[in-house]
C-alpha cells in the first residue's frame, strides 16, 4: 500500500534554530513548506535543503499577515497533508527595563509570538487533524525566569506556553498533539541582537539542538503531547543517540 509523503511546516527558517529543524525534517524524509520574512535568504536556505532530494516551497512574507499563513497551509494541501508544523518565527522586541518601555510595542511582539502561531494552527487544523498531526511550539527560558529587560518577550512566550497546553488538552480527541519546545541559549541572530555589544561566540550553534529534533519526530505525537522539552537538556531519551 502506498505510503504518503510526510509534509512539515516551519516558520522562521531562513537560518538559525528554523533552518536546523528543516534540515533534520528532510533528512527524515518529509517535504517541506517554510517560511520567513526575507525572500532572498528564505530562497537560498530551500535550495540547500533541496539538495537532499526532497521537495521544498518557500513561502516568504510575515506570519502575521493573514494571506501569508493561507500560503503556507496551501502549500502544505498541495503537497498532500500536514503531519508537523513548527511554529518557530519570533520577535525579540525591545530589551530593557519596562518602566522605559514602548507598551505599543506590545503590539507587535504579542502577534508575532503568540497570536500568528494560534491563528496558524486555526488554519491548519483540518489538515493536522487528517494525518494526526504535531504541533510544536518554539518557547524560550524566558517565559519562566525574570529577567531584567525581557518582560515583554518573556510575557509572550508564557502566554505562549499556557496556550500550547490549552490546546494539547482542546484537541487530543480530534487526534492532534501539540509541545513546546525551549531550544536553549545558542548563537543566534536573535541572540545577538538581545546582547549587541557582547561576544557571544561561547554559546552552541543551534545544530546542537539536532540529536533532540531527530528523536521528537520519531515519537508517537499523541504520548508526547502537552509536555515541554528543554532540547539542550542531558536527557537520555535523545542523546543516547548521538
Amino acid at each position: 500500500m502506498h505510503q504518503p509523503k510526510r509534509v512539515a511546516i516551519v516558520t522562521g527558517a531562513s537560518r538559525g534554530l528554523g533552518e536546523v529543524i528543516a534540515r533534520v525534517l528532510a533528512d527524515r524524509g518529509y517535504e517541506l513548506v517554510i517560511g520567513a520574512r526575507n525572500a532572498a535568504p528564505l530562497e537560498d536556505a530551500a535550495q540547500s535543503l533541496r539538495e537532499g532530494g526532497v521537495t521544498v516551497v518557500a513561502v516568504a512574507g510575515d506570519v502575521t499577515d493573514a494571506s501569508v499563513r493561507a500560503r503556507l497551509v496551501s502549500a502544505a494541501e498541495t503537497l498532500g497533508g500536514l503531519d508537523v508544523l513548527v511554529n518557530n518565527a519570533s520577535e525579540l522586541g525591545d530589551i530593557g527595563p519596562l518602566m522605559d518601555f514602548d507598551v505599543t510595542r506590545f503590539g507587535r511582539v504579542f502577534p508575532v509570538n503568540a497570536g500568528a502561531p494560534i491563528a496558524l494552527i486555526q488554519r491548519a487544523l483540518p489538515l493536522l487533524a487528517g494525518r494526526r498531526g504535531l504541533i510544536v511550539n518554539i518557547t524560550s527560558d524566558a517565559a519562566h525566569g525574570a529577567y531584567a529587560g525581557w518582560g515583554p518577550y518573556g510575557a509572550s512566550k508564557a502566554a505562549l506556553e499556557l496556550l500550547t497546553r490549552t490546546l494539547a488538552v482542546e484537541l487530543r480527541d480530534g487526534g492532534v498533539s501539540a509541545v513546546i519546545v525551549d531550544p536553549g541559549d545558542m548563537r543566534t541572530r536573535m541572540h545577538q541582537q538581545a546582547f549587541p555589544n557582547e561576544d557571544i561566540s561561547d554559546r552552541p550553534l543551534p545544530e546542537v539542538t539536532a540529536p533532540f529534533w531527530s528523536w521528537l519526530f520519531d515519537q508517537d505525537p499523541a504520548g508526547i503531547s502537552g509536555e515541554r522539552f528543554a532540547a539542550q537538556s542531558e536527557d537520555a531519551r535523545w542523546l543516547e543517540r548521538v
